[in-house]
């Protein structure tokens, strides 16, 4: 009854369609085959959050709309996180300790992630410590592809307008 009275995101929908666009690229093989990305849990979140990055970063000079829009991805985001926990078997009352770390994670990669535009040392050095961060060790060439997708996914979506980016026409 009372989520009747809650005042819903327009961009709900939307935001959706594109986290399910985020979720099958963080999918891909090649990740994992090539990049060097752990077939983990935290390998396929860290790389879900880079790619999360790539949408928030983009529309973060939008305004209201784009604010409003990454709310709504956010949301989505950790609404599939918590049903993705419970199936995994965690408990009512581990899922919300759970979601904290992973929301608390998910700023830090954010910031991490927007610092780490400044300079290809410090892209190394974030890409290592968060998508690469269970891993003793990372081959060079790794990091280094992972930085070059980075750069790549970052200037593909400053080609598409915000507009388009919403309506999950945007391609990584």
């Amino acid at each position: 009854m009372l989520a009747l009275l809650k005042k819903r995101n327009p961009h709900e929908q939307a935001a959706k369609a594109v986290y399910g666009q985020l979720l099958e690229k963080t999918r891909a093989p090649v990740f994992y085959t090539e990049y060097g990305v752990p077939d983990t849990f935290d390998g396929r979140f860290d790389l879900l959050l880079l790619h999360t990055f790539f949408i928030i970063n983009r529309l973060t000079g939008e305004g209201r709309v784009g604010r409003d829009f990454n709310q709504a991805l956010f949301d989505a985001v950790f609404a599939d996180m918590d049903q993705s926990l419970r199936e995994a078997g965690i408990g009512d009352m581990g899922v919300p300790k759970r979601q904290r770390k992973m929301m608390k994670a998910f700023n830090g990669r954010m910031h991490a992630y927007a610092d780490a535009q400044k300079s290809e040392a410090a892209m190394t050095d974030a890409l290592k410590r968060n998508v690469y961060g269970t891993l003793k060790e990372v081959p060079a060439q790794n990091i280094e592809k992972m930085r070059d997708y980075m750069k790549r996914g970052i200037a593909t979506l400053e080609k598409y307008s915000a507009t388009d980016i919403m309506a999950a026409k945007a391609v990584i």
